[in-house]
């Protein structure tokens, strides 16, 4: 678990991995654990839904920051 955790600061790090990329994950991670909301918690149903796509979106980019990181790995040699 350590190993992975470290291969995603790396590809943080990578100058080669898009920008774009690292800013939305970081986007995700700010407004997943901030208390603003775009639609508030106390709302039934959609209150934790917009939390839950921000959520899954921010997996998803995570995953393509990896494969990036990945990729600009394997061009290095």
């Amino acid at each position: 678990m350590l190993k992975k955790f470290w291969f995603f600061i790396q590809a943080l790090l990578n100058p080669l991995v898009p920008s774009r990329l690292k800013y939305e994950v970081a986007g995700c991670i700010v407004y997943f654990i901030s208390p603003i909301d775009f639609i508030p918690d106390f709302i039934p149903l959609s209150g934790r839904a917009d939390d839950l796509v921000v959520l899954l979106w921010g997996v998803k980019r995570g995953y393509d920051l990896i494969k990036a990181h990945k990729q600009s790995l394997s061009n290095k040699k």
